[in-house]
């Protein structure tokens, strides 16, 4: 085969890629993970080839596509935060695509290397896997802005994070003001930020006010069921008298464990959600939860995914942080007896 002849199909296979990617790699697109990239430009280098100038110059470097991975899509919060992002990086001719992972590390670095062959603009990603070291590797490589949601990934990137700790002061303070000495958590734990932190913040407010947790009910995942535990721990003696619960379907399963045992709230416990959604809202009685500011948080990374794509020379990193707001409804009431 001439040189003359040469094309970049013929160095994609010689590479090992599709065409798109090799020739986003030799147009040093971002997205294209840096060994591909160097394997690509090998290939092109072996085979001779020689890219038409002016062909290149006619290509857009960007592919007008924003990826999000989140780990769990049935948290309302990522669902709600995916559809605005979707709705307002569209007004600026972007489309976004979404990968939920529900926390498998296995998916998510799948989803990364997709992200990177198709070459996106920019990602924002909140993993179930902080410490991954492929995962971490993966970020590292992806050649565009990459913004972190409430993760400590040990990265640099722009990020967001949540206040968690002082989300959970909140809670508890609320109910021991209330007259609650005994509060059962049922929150998953995990090695993700958000879990490490409200244990940790929780157990460090009952100890200040000389409150206790007789027992923590962890659910493996934000989406395991707790009916079976939720239920045993509230039929037993000297049972926790308020609730912090996940509110996600771990909410939803310790409303069936309150209505199976025909406890009700706040007569018989109260109970406070972590995150707010329709159905705390629409719960009878509505229930008391740790809200989100929504619009503060997809101002943030929306504004910051374009401030990057359009100026990639950014050199500064943002990590702001935004505090959880207890917004007080009819789920929680008064100990006289002190619990």
């Amino acid at each position: 085969m001439s040189q003359k002849n040469i094309t970049i199909r013929d160095v994609a296979r010689r590479a090992g890629v599709s065409v798109g990617t090799a020739s986003r790699a030799m147009n040093s697109a971002p997205g294209v993970m840096a060994k591909t990239r160097e394997a690509v430009r090998e290939a092109a280098k072996e085979l001779g080839y020689q890219p038409n100038a002016a062909a290149r110059a006619l290509r857009s470097r960007s592919s007008r596509l924003i990826g999000c991975l989140f780990s769990d899509l049935e948290n309302p919060l990522f669902a709600r935060l995916f559809n605005s992002l979707q709705d307002r990086w569209a007004e600026e001719g972007f489309v976004t695509l979404l990968s939920g992972t529900s926390g498998k590390v296995e998916r998510e670095r799948r989803t990364l290397e997709t992200f990177a062959e198709r070459g996106l603009d920019a990602i924002v990603v909140a993993p179930g896997h902080e410490r991954d070291p492929e995962l971490l590797r993966m970020l590292e490589a992806f050649e565009g802005p990459v913004f972190v949601l409430d993760r400590d990934l040990p990265i640099e990137a722009d990020r967001l994070l949540f206040d968690h700790e002082a989300a959970l002061r909140d809670a508890v303070d609320y109910l021991v003001g209330l007259g609650h000495r005994r509060i059962l958590p049922v929150f998953s734990h995990g090695q993700a930020r958000p879990g490490v932190l409200r244990h940790k913040a929780f157990d460090a407010a009952l100890a200040d006010l000389g409150a206790s947790a007789p027992i923590k009910i962890e659910p493996a995942t934000p989406n395991s069921p707790v009916f079976q535990e939720v239920t045993e721990v509230l039929s037993g003696g000297d049972r926790p008298t308020a609730m912090i619960v996940q509110g996600t379907q771990v909410l939803s399963s310790t409303l069936n464990a309150l209505a199976h045992l025909r406890l009700s709230f706040p007569d018989d416990i109260s109970l406070i959600a972590i995150g707010d959604s329709a159905l705390t809202v629409d719960h009878v009685p509505p229930i008391t939860a740790l809200r989100m500011d929504r619009d503060a948080l997809v101002d943030v990374v929306a504004n910051r995914i374009l401030d990057r794509i359009r100026n990639p020379a950014i050199c500064d990193r943002i990590a702001p942080t935004l505090r959880y707001e207890l917004v007080v409804r009819a789920s929680c009431g008064a100990r006289g007896d002190a619990g």
